[in-house]
């Protein structure tokens, strides 16, 4: 794969090239000239991914906030308004050899109260009556190989689509897979054997900015929405109905640009959630498997004592 050149290599091999002229017209000439990236070719596509989702610098970390509602879907009834949540990606993208790139991420989201907007660790059941502990999401790693080539080995090309200066892209991930909580081990939590849902991604950034050279990270804002069972914590096992979660969000600055309550939490319960991770480590996390992780601590914990 031809690897895209760092801003330092490309002004030099400008400043190599020009003919000799005064130091105004040096200046401009050593200057990165945008060269629209071809989004049918591979290697361009994929670069064009890489610097909308997280950034072609392997050293530098990006955040990646979001908020949304979260709705419950009962049979036969409209979807209700039941929890908001806001949280964060953090990652970091590291070219490979072979031409991929390892995406390096961990995130946090927090439930928060409808009405007050605060963060909240107890939630009353509307549909149950009982007060369920409330285990926000952690998860570490949330990592991904970008590839620009498909498993069969053909061009891997993503489908982008220009509009009006911004290119968009649309994912579609269905999911079904073993549950992490079986029914034998956890009837309160679990919803069944498999895992059953959906999640929805769209992407916005600007093509000026994905052609720009100068730029290694593209601004970006996205649209998100899951189809989900109940979470394990609302103890609602197979009950019928699932979540709807929409959220909306994008790229800021950094940790310091969101909400002070978050940053708190952050500091306080999950400080190394403030970088990504420096190294490539699997399986990857889902809230799933962390309330497992959780419970089989604390009970490891109550049979010790």
């Amino acid at each position: 794969m031809r690897r895209p050149l760092s801003l330092a290599l490309t002004i030099a091999l400008i400043a190599g090239c020009a003919p000799a002229s005064s130091p105004t017209d040096a200046s401009a000439a050593a200057a990165p000239q945008a060269r629209a990236l071809d989004l049918t070719n591979a290697d361009d596509n994929l670069t064009a991914l890489v610097k909308m989702r997280c950034s072609l610098d392997p050293e530098q970390d990006v955040v990646t906030w979001w908020k949304g509602t979260i709705f419950a879907n009962l049979p036969e009834k409209a979807p209700q308004a039941i929890l908001g949540f806001e949280g964060f990606n953090v990652c970091r993208t590291v070219p490979q050899e072979d031409g991929t790139w390892q995406f390096r991420s961990r995130e946090l989201s927090f439930y928060r109260d409808l009405a007050t907007g605060e963060l909240i660790d107890t939630w009353v059941n509307p549909f149950t009556g009982l007060t369920n502990e409330v285990v926000h999401v952690a998860n570490d790693p949330v990592s991904h190989v970008f590839s620009n080539r498909t498993r069969a080995g053909d061009p891997n090309i993503y489908p982008w689509i220009e509009k009006g200066g911004d290119l968009m892209l649309t994912f579609n991930v269905p999911l079904t897979y073993p549950n992490p909580l079986s029914p034998d081990e956890f009837p309160e939590e679990s919803s069944g054997p498999m895992y059953t849902g959906s999640e929805h991604f769209m992407f916005f950034t600007p093509r000026a900015a994905i052609d720009d050279p100068s730029l290694k990270s593209a601004p970006a804002s996205y649209g998100w929405t899951r189809i989900g069972p109940w979470l394990p914590w609302m103890k609602m096992g197979t009950a019928p109905g699932n979540l709807l979660y929409i959220a909306q969000g994008h790229k800021v600055a950094g940790i310091d640009d969101l909400p002070a309550d978050m940053r708190e939490r952050i500091a306080r319960d999950f400080p190394q959630y403030a970088t990504a991770p420096d190294s490539w480590y699997q399986p990857n996390a889902t809230s799933w498997t962390y309330y497992k992780k959780i419970m089989e601590q604390r009970r490891a914990g109550e049979s010790a004592q």
